[in-house]
């Protein structure tokens, strides 16, 4: 059990990674070609790997049904989400293609570049694996309705090939050894370890250089953006942690819903957008404004979750 301050210099650990990514960007060390590798090397390689070795535990009925759990009350998280982010575009009177931008940054929360770390630093190994198990809901929403929100021709067609991706694949396959309690052999697993290890710190590095692209001056000037992040910070955050601190449901399954619901605009918006020709210069001014803000908001979260939760 770790103590809130504990806690806190580990989040400024993350903050510290996202600092050297910004100064690589700022000071052109980084090529953008780079920095797409970068990201594309963390998709297929460290993610993967972080995910199979985090999902590699003895099967227990315990995190079996803490898992089941997570997958239920899950979708309410989203729901909530997603409703109020309906109720904010539709109060705002916000046309598309800003519209499907709005919603989705205020619905998907950057539950594995960030959310992982984070869980990791509070819950450890457990916490991660009920943030992987978290994230197939993320998953499935972020290949159905973030597709579609990402695309303002809208007459996409949901694509379910995009399921089969190096997340789902890795977490499919994370899910079979935990199940079967296979144990991986310990060179392999060693391998993958060390190199899922490295997701941390190259997914900060990743998240400093898409600060490094923005200005802080034009995204301070968008008082949609601002409410738009900070109802995906807080407005949507808090009551979450409230309704789950009541719940009658293990502490860690709480908190790790909890937090992965406070992060910041998932990632995922600028990469999809800029792929569909959505507006993808907001899409990535809300990723880089919310963990902007996040810098202040996840440590006040995560000591919420203490007071109201525990550890």
């Amino acid at each position: 059990n770790m103590d809130l301050s504990t806690v806190l210099s580990q989040v400024l650990v993350l903050f510290i990674l996202i600092t050297i990514g910004l100064i690589l960007k700022k000071t052109n060390i980084f090529e953008e070609d780079f920095i797409k590798g970068l990201s594309n090397f963390i998709i297929y390689a460290t993610l993967p790997a972080l995910l199979v070795t985090s999902l590699n535990y003895d099967f227990s009925k315990e995190l079996l049904n803490n898992g089941l759990l997570i997958l239920i009350i899950g979708p309410f998280a989203y729901l909530f989400a997603i409703l109020i982010g309906l109720l904010f575009v539709k109060l705002k009177h916000i046309k598309e293609p800003d519209r499907g931008i709005y919603l989705f940054s205020m619905i998907f929360p950057n539950t594995a570049f960030m959310g992982y770390p984070v869980s990791l630093l509070i819950y450890g190994e457990k916490g991660l694996f009920y943030a992987v198990i978290f994230n197939l809901l993320f998953n499935m929403l972020l290949w159905t309705l973030g597709v579609i929100l990402t695309n303002p021709k809208s007459n996409t067609k949901i694509n379910f090939k995009m399921l089969i991706n190096p997340g789902t694949i890795s977490i499919a396959i994370g899910l079979v050894l935990f199940l079967f309690s296979i144990t991986l052999p310990r060179p392999l697993f060693d391998a993958l370890d060390s190199l899922g290890k490295a997701t941390t710190p190259l997914a900060m590095i990743v998240i400093g250089t898409m600060l490094g692209d923005s200005s802080v001056g034009n995204v301070i000037k968008n008082k949609k953006l601002i409410a738009v992040v900070l109802i995906r910070l807080i407005i949507i955050p808090i009551p979450i942690l409230f309704i789950l601190s009541v719940l009658p449901i293990p502490k860690m399954v709480a908190g790790v819903i909890a937090i992965l619901m406070a992060m910041p605009v998932a990632a995922n918006a600028a990469i999809f957008a800029r792929r569909s020709d959505s507006n993808y210069k907001l899409a990535s001014e809300s990723v880089f404004l919310s963990t902007l803000f996040s810098i202040a908001t996840i440590p006040i979260f995560i000591s919420l979750v203490v007071k109201l939760i525990g550890m």
